[in-house]
């Protein structure tokens, strides 16, 4: 009953959702009555398009957003992708029929993207309305202590799994380190109970969603396929491009910002603009990586007078590699460090070719010794402006911790996780912590 009431209140929301976009899209281009000869005035001729509903909605069913449980960011992703084959099977088929001069391609294009940026954030909302109400809630219960199931899985209410007692359960999480066969006894005895079985692979620094595998049938086994995307040339020339185009397009506004910054700067203290440093790029090449000062100038002997009377800072620094109340940082630099403006100068960076929007942290020189065995995979690509890092609670993340993040995005690295980091940067910069 429950999932006939989820999967209900999904459709019926998304079919809204599509109607919305439709309007929307509709009277952005009756606003923007230019780009055509004439604007189109029957909105009733796009609200009836039947077709338009049918199929978005069958391919969202085709990438289980009504029959599985996703992560918000996994499910935009599945989203997009199912918006996407909707509009090329939509525009392909006014084309055949020739009716694509019935309709206004801005509109139908403007209504695809409309969808594809409402229709998760609208299932953001829903689904923790669900949860609340209850029918959103899936019982389930754990085999073996990990802490992993209590910390990410129940504690976020889109996926919806809650603990309960094993006889009503519907889902059973097993942890990995019960070993290979009990846990092969527990999947056999949960699938006779027909219970959904959820267990986290035993090698956790992987991401297998995008992994191929092969089914060996006369073997009864599987092959895991896993790849270091950004590794690929291919792939780093696509990352590279997509550096230089969206800097491209970003710098006009972001020289905004830095214009108003520098007076800002300026007012404060009169001081130099920019700090300049030696950090490591890709294949450890050195190359000088611009910031805007944040800290006062010739304050070395004020730092060293801070220690001595705060000596516990050492060990943050040694722990973090930052100091917890640093007395250089001027009033401007604190703003600007709290919602990482300090880091817009390093689009000159990405423009040069040193750096990129998105990648690892980039690394001072003494720092090197620091990284162990992961500075080859982390120096051999170039480090970002911005990264996983910084929107996994930055200032809260030791500097072991920033090595293993960055060891985990170079692994694991697609484009559509950019997209996510990026988006988690804008947040993180307007100081909202936004969907998890």
């Amino acid at each position: 009953m429950k999932n006939w009431i989820n999967r209900t209140a999904l459709i019926i929301f998304d079919l809204m959702s599509i109607f919305f976009a439709i309007v929307l899209a509709f009277s952005i281009r009756q606003w923007c009555n230019w780009f055509e000869r004439s604007a189109p005035s029957d909105l009733d001729h796009y609200l009836q398009f039947g077709l338009f509903y049918a199929v978005i909605i069958t391919l969202l069913a085709v990438e289980g957003i009504y029959s599985k449980r996703y992560d918000f960011w996994q499910e935009m992703q599945r989203i997009g992708k199912g918006v996407f084959l909707a509009s090329i099977i939509l525009l392909a088929f006014l084309a055949m029929t020739k009716q694509s001069e019935s309709y206004s391609r801005f509109i139908l294009i403007a209504t695809f993207a409309i969808t594809a940026i409402v229709l998760p954030l609208q299932k953001y909302y829903l689904k923790r309305l669900l949860f609340k109400i209850g029918t959103w809630k899936h019982e389930s219960t754990i085999v073996g202590e990990d802490t992993f199931f209590t910390k990410h899985v129940f504690k976020n209410p889109y996926l919806g799994y809650v603990l309960t007692d094993q006889r009503k359960a519907k889902t059973l999480f097993i942890s990995s380190a019960i070993g290979i066969e009990a846990l092969e006894t527990y999947l056999h005895e949960a699938l006779i109970r027909k219970q959904e079985v959820v267990f986290v692979p035993l090698v956790t620094n992987f991401d297998f969603s995008d992994a191929h595998i092969i089914h060996l049938f006369n073997a009864r086994s599987n092959l895991i396929i896993v790849e270091n995307n950004l590794l690929n040339k291919a792939n780093q020339w696509i990352k590279t491009s997509l550096d230089t185009l969206l800097s491209l397009l970003i710098f006009p506004v972001l020289l905004v910002f830095i214009g108003i910054i520098v007076l800002l700067i300026k007012r404060e203290d009169g001081g130099s603009i920019f700090f300049k440093q030696v950090r490591l790029g890709e294949d450890a090449k050195e190359f000088v990586c611009y910031k805007f000062r944040s800290m006062q100038e010739n304050s070395d002997d004020l730092l060293q007078d801070y220690l001595h009377d705060h000596p516990e800072e050492i060990e943050n620094y040694e722990i973090y590699h930052k100091y917890e109340n640093d007395p250089r940082i001027t009033k401007i630099g604190a703003f600007l460090r709290k919602t990482s403006l300090d880091e817009l100068p390093q689009i000159f960076n990405v423009l040069k070719g040193e750096m990129s929007l998105i990648g690892p942290r980039p690394y001072m020189p003494n720092e090197r010794v620091k990284m162990g065995d992961n500075v080859d995979i982390i120096l051999a690509v170039k480090p970002g402006i911005t990264g996983l890092w910084q929107v996994s609670g930055r200032n809260d993340v030791d500097f072991v911790s920033r090595i293993d993040l960055d060891v985990w995005y170079v692994r694991n690295w697609s484009v559509w996780k950019d997209i996510v980091i990026f988006i988690k940067t804008v947040q993180v910069v307007l100081g909202r912590k936004g969907v998890s």
